[in-house]
């Protein structure tokens, strides 16, 4: 005999999961608005790939096919664009993860000339740092940086599978990780946040999951694994936090992104395989403004995405 009560209690856990969102009476994300589409224009894209907000609520993106970094208004509306293909000052191979720092710089990572460069808020060059290699300060494929409070940057050193960190002035500090899949090691990590607490958070990509680090490089915690359920991932690609020190986490083949809280406990997730408005085609990064404003990169689209988190 059916049992009425259970296929009741699935198609509620179904509707909770299929809705987006596992404690809708905490908060939900709603989509804003969307811009951009293919090419080469102001304002077009071709494989973007990161994103970021200043303290002024400008946003950066890293239009990687184009080696170039464009700026918007919150809304979407073209500022300004610099860079072009090429190795010297100025001149990107494939900008990566972006980040603003309480400076209004942007610092940007370069996947192909391996090495970080630094802009102010106008796109004017302020300085670099980096060049192919093992050693300390040297960089084999740069993917994401982040800035904590005290000025430290944290770089991910994608195909080293290791995080560096440097001084303000770009000066080598420090490394941690290594290649592997126990805890503690990174496998292609892709991107890199610092939270409300001064930890470091990895996106361990290829091990599927996000790892936090204290500032000094020590494991203390781990949460996801392979997998299309909540809170697991394929392909962890970006991650970063909020003013309340929740985690965004960009599931790159799994086309969403999940939120969870700072324990890495899972919240909410939104998106889906698609062109329509909310949907992705491999998101690979996401800001979030202290106003609350989502952006993310819709990646396979050539567009960025822009959502609110209602509380």
């Amino acid at each position: 005999m059916v049992n009425i009560r259970h296929i009741l209690v699935f198609l509620f856990a179904a509707a909770v999961l299929f809705s987006g969102c596992g404690r809708k009476d905490d908060f939900e994300v709603k989509f804003v608005t969307l811009w951009g589409k293919t090419g080469t224009e102001p304002g077009q894209f071709s494989e973007p790939v990161g994103v970021a907000v200043d303290v002024q609520a400008n946003v950066y993106v890293s239009d990687a096919g184009n080696n170039r970094v464009q700026k918007f208004t919150p809304d979407g509306e073209f500022v300004a664009q610099w860079g072009s293909a090429g190795s010297m000052a100025g001149e990107f191979e494939r900008p990566m993860h972006l980040a603003s720092d309480a400076h209004g710089r942007i610092h940007i990572p370069e996947y192909g000339n391996d090495r970080v460069q630094v802009f102010n808020a106008e796109g004017e060059f302020q300085f670099m740092w980096g060049k192919s290699g093992e050693r300390p300060g040297e960089f084999d494929a740069p993917a994401g940086v982040a800035i904590d409070a005290n000025g430290n940057i944290f770089v991910a050193d994608f195909y080293n599978h290791r995080v560096q960190t440097f001084t303000a002035a770009g000066a080598f500090q420090s490394a941690f990780g290594n290649e592997g899949h126990d805890f503690g090691q990174l496998y292609y990590p892709t991107d890199i946040a610092v939270d409300r607490e001064s930890n470091i958070l990895v996106a361990d990509a290829y091990n599927h999951r996000i790892q936090k680090f204290s500032p000094q490089g020590e494991p203390l915690a781990s949460f996801g694994e392979k997998g299309s359920g909540p809170g697991q991932f394929d392909v962890a690609n970006a991650v970063t936090t909020d003013r309340k020190n929740r985690i965004y986490v960009v599931d790159f083949n799994n086309h969403r992104i999940q939120i969870f809280d700072k324990n890495g406990n899972f919240l909410y997730q939104f998106g889906g395989q698609g062109k329509a408005e909310g949907q992705f085609e491999h998101p690979t990064d996401v800001a979030v403004s202290s106003g609350g404003e989502i952006y993310v990169v819709d990646f396979g689209n050539n567009r960025i995405q822009k959502f609110k988190i209602i509380e």
